[in-house]
């Protein structure tokens, strides 16, 4: 029985199923959901949080893209929670995907961690192929792999 779900969603369609199926299963075992995105700052090679002082235009308007794409993400997996009558609460982070998703698993004590295999988001920058990958082998619960 999972006590505590997590789901990374990055705004792709393999991600909405897994959004979809962690969603079921906390429906069905009565347990709230963690969504989280995580914004890939190493897919910008200038694009690291210490480096922000002070931040260029460009640099900047990057930033403010990505920091409204990932809200519209968490956004959208919050409406589809609500739908479904399951208790959710969104993370946003930033850095590497893979790293990101098995800290704050372990942050939350999650039972599982559901995450898409093969998912991009629109500016192709959250590849969930290799990030599937770096959970499995990272993780300290059980980690559940939805394929495109």
């Amino acid at each position: 029985m999972f006590k505590m779900v997590l789901v990374a969603v990055d705004g792709s369609e393999i991600s909405h199923r897994a959004l979809e199926e962690a969603l079921a299963i906390a429906r069905a075992m009565q347990a709230p959901v963690h969504a989280m995105h995580v914004v890939q700052t190493g897919t910008y090679p200038a694009l690291t949080l210490n480096e922000l002082e002070p931040p260029d235009i460009a640099r900047q308007a990057l930033l403010d893209s990505l920091e409204r794409e990932a809200d519209e993400i968490l956004a959208d997996a919050e409406r589809k929670a609500a739908a479904a009558g399951v208790r959710i609460t969104a993370h946003k982070r930033w850095g590497h995907p893979g790293a990101e998703i098995t800290a704050l698993a372990q942050e939350l004590n999650a039972d599982l961690t559901v995450v898409g295999s093969h998912g991009k988001g629109r500016l192709d920058r959250f590849f969930l192929g290799s990030v599937s990958s770096y959970v499995v082998d990272h993780a300290t619960s059980t980690v559940m792999i939805v394929r495109g």
